[in-house]
């Protein structure tokens, strides 16, 4: 009795990995303004590339990458200002108060030279992606079982 192969798709590896391979590129090279999620994206589909053919896999992993990068995006402070203010005649230290906007409108700002915490930003983006891949593969899962005949 012979088994049968399954034939591999020459042109979809092909595609496939050229279009991690210029994600990664593009991400590196634009890593200090745009460049990281499409860095993050492309070294994911690196990553789980052995099980490509597996949506099961393949699309978790992704939308987890894109819900980290947006859950990031809504709160790590994103512009910073700073503000000097003037010494007074009985103080000969001046004092400047720094405030950081954001999308979400959470406040971060201190006096000093403070540099705002990025902790947050990571926690809720490590959430965020963690949530995504799992409604990703629930979703899929719940698909699959619809469509499959009993």
């Amino acid at each position: 009795m012979e088994r049968s192969v399954p034939r591999r798709n020459r042109m979809g590896t092909a595609a496939y990995w050229g279009v991690a391979v210029l994600l990664v590129g593009f991400g590196f090279l634009g890593l200090v303004s745009i460049g990281a999620p499409f860095l993050l994206t492309g070294t994911a589909m690196i990553v789980v590339s052995p099980w490509r053919m597996r949506p099961e896999v393949l699309w978790p992993t992704l939308v987890g990458v894109w819900a980290f990068v947006l859950g990031y995006l809504l709160v790590a402070p994103l512009g910073c200002t700073s503000t000097a203010i003037a010494m007074t005649a009985g103080s000969p230290v001046a004092t400047s108060h720094t405030t950081c906007a954001n999308i979400l409108g959470i406040d971060y700002s201190g006096t000093g030279t403070y540099d705002p915490t990025m902790v947050p930003a990571l926690v809720v983006a490590a959430a965020a992606g963690a949530a995504g891949a799992l409604a990703t593969r629930f979703l899929l899962r719940r698909r699959r079982a619809a469509t499959t005949p009993t």
